[in-house]
């Protein structure tokens, strides 16, 4: 009967026992050779006490470009490959002492002369007696790229390769340790380009794109070595200029001059493929001395600066005065307050009579007042430009619509004052909201007010922009009883042309024209030629800043019987209001 396994009878005689173990070192030899032949990563095999390599993989003899024979029997420094890392015996003797070595980033010199960087490992072992130095050695040339991939995209500003806000704030603060360390100054200037919106929107984003490339260049020739050019994003760019004088007045005279010398760079025309280009720049600088300002405040500084320039007039440079600031933070103070006001009741309507005659009220100019906590209380001339700025008129302007309409609706209970109308000012930024007509219509709803006794005060800017709409939302509402006046007429877009598509009632002549009518003649003219064109189109006429009397006489021989001005009254709250239009019936 035959042995079932055969291994195990062999293993019972001495002569299979060593043809067996001969198989198997045969078999584990042709798998290292396998390994060492197929692995990704290059192998070195070195003799540690004579330092001559005894074989090298395909891995690595393709990675540093020598041929098998270049390799075998060299000493490890007299390979090129590693003459940089260990040029000596004695480098080598450190290798082989101690036994295990690792390098994370070691460069290469391939045999073309071309750097590589590689992970090197070695490891030290016996081999039948004769101690061998394993070297594994990894191409991380792909690691290193993705690396500073990564490094570029958290550091970098992808279109214009630029640093962006985080490198900034990084080499910001190593500028002000240099600063502190020299004890000299640096600058800060922060740049944004002026109607970039319009360039995006009339060529394309693609030549917008263009556009930051090349600014970022110029941006870039302007400035020395060791300064920072950054684009924080959009179309804004930060310079960082180090090194300055030790003295301030001297140092702000450098930073003059590298401003003027950006300003002039971007004055250049630009190529964006066909076209040629013109763009200008708004700059703010602000100076620092050592540390004494955070990254972010010298950054909040410059930015205030910048748009100081842009309030001004735009291409230009100035620096950040500490009243700026002051400014700034009161704006923002006043804002947050302004946002309270509207939810807290702080707001009042105060009523500047509007007359004919000698002096009989018909009705007023509704104009909010603000109750202010700590600033007492403020004129509508202290608020509304911020409200327009910040957007804040839209619920301001609703609250006045929605008041307005309330006092209507009180006055008409009464004989003595359901005669009275009230006008309202629209700002266009309320006009073209596209539910505007609703919300006058609920605003009359819900109040329960005569719309015959509401007049929307409309101002000439309205007009610049999409007069159809304009013109339909007007007959919608003028269908429903609501008036409309044109308050400031002549000192904007004025255009006989819309004055008879519109369906006005009033023409309010501007105070600008009024206040000289006496002595200036043109403003004479202008105010009789608007009388007498008001009145052959058919509707009234109002004077506003009537503050003589001769004014007044003036304007009434002239064919205008209504006025509003100081001369009558001024503006007031609605219970002296209405005891000025009882007097005055």
């Amino acid at each position: 009967m035959p042995d079932p396994c055969p291994a195990k009878k062999a293993a019972r005689q001495p002569g299979a026992r060593k043809g067996s173990a001969t198989a198997a070192l045969r078999v584990s030899e042709m798998r290292y050779r396998r390994l060492f032949e197929t692995a990704r990563d290059g192998i070195l095999l070195l003799n540690a006490s004579t330092a001559e390599i005894e074989d090298a993989n395909p891995f690595l003899i393709d990675l540093l470009g020598y041929s098998h024979t270049e390799l075998l029997g060299k000493k490890l420094w007299e390979v090129g490959a590693f003459v940089d890392v260990l040029e000596s015996q004695e480098k080598f003797s450190e290798l082989q002492s101690q036994g295990y070595v690792r390098y994370d980033d070691l460069p290469l010199r391939k045999k073309n002369g071309a750097i590589v960087p590689v992970e090197f490992v070695s490891n030290t072992y016996d081999c039948a007696g004769v101690t061998v130095i394993q070297c594994n050695i990894r191409d991380i040339s792909a690691r290193k790229r993705s690396d500073e991939k990564i490094n570029e995209l958290a550091f970098f500003d992808p279109l214009t390769r630029l640093p962006n806000r985080t490198l900034l704030l990084d080499r910001l603060q190593q500028a002000m340790i240099v600063s502190t360390r020299n004890t000299t100054y640096g600058c800060v200037m922060f740049l944004d380009l002026d109607h970039f919106k319009t360039l995006n929107d009339t060529l394309g984003h693609d030549m917008g794109d263009l556009l930051l490339q090349q600014v970022a260049q110029r941006l870039t020739d302007c400035v020395r070595e060791g300064d920072t050019v950054a684009r924080l994003g959009g179309d804004e760019f930060v310079v960082v200029l180090e090194n300055l004088h030790t003295q301030r007045s001297d140092a702000a005279n450098q930073a003059q001059d590298v401003g003027e010398k950006i300003l002039a760079s971007l004055n250049r025309p630009y190529r964006l493929g066909d076209v040629e280009h013109r763009s200008t720049a708004s700059v703010g600088a602000t100076l620092f001395f050592g540390a004494k300002e955070s990254s972010e405040n010298l950054l909040k500084q410059a930015d205030m600066a910048m748009y100081k320039t842009k309030e001004i007039g735009r291409n230009g440079l100035q620096f950040f005065d500490p009243a700026m600031q002051t400014a700034i933070l009161q704006r923002a103070s006043l804002e947050a307050d302004l946002r309270r006001a509207i939810s807290d009741d702080q707001l009042i309507l105060h009523f500047q009579p509007q007359v004919v005659g000698d002096g009989r009220a018909t009705g007023a100019e509704v104009l909010v007042h603000w109750q202010h906590p700590v600033h007492g209380l403020m004129p509508p001339g202290k608020f509304i430009p911020l409200a327009e700025e910040t957007g804040l008129i839209l619920p301001l302007g609703q609250w006045v619509l929605q008041a307005a309409c309330a006092q209507l609706a009180r006055w008409a209970e009464s004989p003595k004052t359901q005669h009275l109308c009230l006008a309202v000012n629209v700002s266009a930024h309320q006009f073209r909201r596209p539910d505007f007509v609703e919300q006058v219509l609920e605003a009359l709803a819900d109040s329960g007010a005569n719309a015959q006794r509401l007049k929307l005060e409309l101002t000439e800017t309205l007009l610049i922009d999409d007069v159809p709409s304009v013109i339909e939302k007007m007959f919608i509402l003028k269908a429903k009883g609501v008036c409309f006046s044109l308050d400031d007429f002549g000192t904007g877009y004025s255009s006989l042309s819309y004055l008879k598509r519109l369906p006005l009632d009033e023409l309010k002549i501007d105070r600008s024209f009024v206040r000289d009518i006496l002595s200036d003649h043109h403003d004479a003219s202008i105010a009789k030629t608007i009388i007498a064109l008001v009145q052959s189109l058919g509707m009234n006429v109002i004077a506003e800043g009537v503050e003589l009397e001769a004014q007044r006489e003036f304007l009434s021989a002239a064919g205008c019987h209504t006025y509003q001005g100081f001369f009558f009254c001024m503006p007031l709250p609605v219970t002296a209001f209405e005891r000025y239009a009882r007097r005055t019936q």
